[in-house]
């Protein structure tokens, strides 16, 4: 399991437990939360950067391919690519996600989504990172479709209710990462998706 994967997945288990056992706690600090996941993936992607560019310099046959494959761009080209794009992408469609779960509260009345449950789902999207954040979507429709599903079938009598998604947000994206790490980062199209 690469690192950033295991970093995001510990951040989604220590989500998960507040989420459950301090819940109140949560509610008032999100917002200072939220940017501590963010902000680590950024600066681990600036860190392997930094590595990887002393890695090129110090060792006379990767500074020999370095300097034959195009230098600095050739490095910017190859640290931007490999270490932020997929989070940038993930944060650009975990944020328009987040915008439209806003807007859809708003008019609303907030009756569709807890306060913290916007930063709760921009966090999961964005750490499940890209392409993990397509199967995160999939997932989670996966998920909620099979819960109400099971939920039919066990209360078949019963009126159908609105079951929410603030639980499901976290443990899907925890699903999708290990699932990425495991298996699908292993199948020929994975590479296709990727950034």
């Amino acid at each position: 399991m690469n690192i950033l994967s295991l970093i995001s997945l510990i951040f989604i288990i220590i989500l998960i437990a507040i989420q459950l056992k301090k819940r109140d706690f949560l509610e008032r600090n999100i917002k200072k939360i939220f940017w501590i996941p963010i902000a680590s993936v950024f600066l681990l992607s600036t860190v392997f950067s930094i590595i990887q560019y002393r890695v090129w310099r110090e060792d006379d046959l990767m500074r020999f391919t370095f300097e034959a494959d195009g230098g600095l761009y050739a490095f910017f080209h190859n640290a931007f690519f490999n270490h932020f794009a997929p989070h940038f992408l993930s944060f650009a469609l975990a944020g328009l996600i987040a915008l439209l779960m806003l807007k859809l509260n708003q008019r609303s009345g907030e009756r569709f989504f807890e306060k913290e449950e916007i930063f709760i789902a921009f966090l999961a999207g964005f750490l499940a990172g890209f392409p993990g954040f397509l199967f995160f979507i999939l997932g989670l429709l996966i998920f909620y479709l099979a819960v109400h599903l099971i939920h039919i079938i066990i209360r078949r009598n019963e009126k159908p209710i609105v079951i929410p998604l603030y639980f499901f947000w976290l443990p899907v994206s925890a699903f999708v990462i290990i699932i990425s790490e495991i298996w699908l980062s292993r199948l020929a199209f994975w590479g296709l998706l990727s950034v």
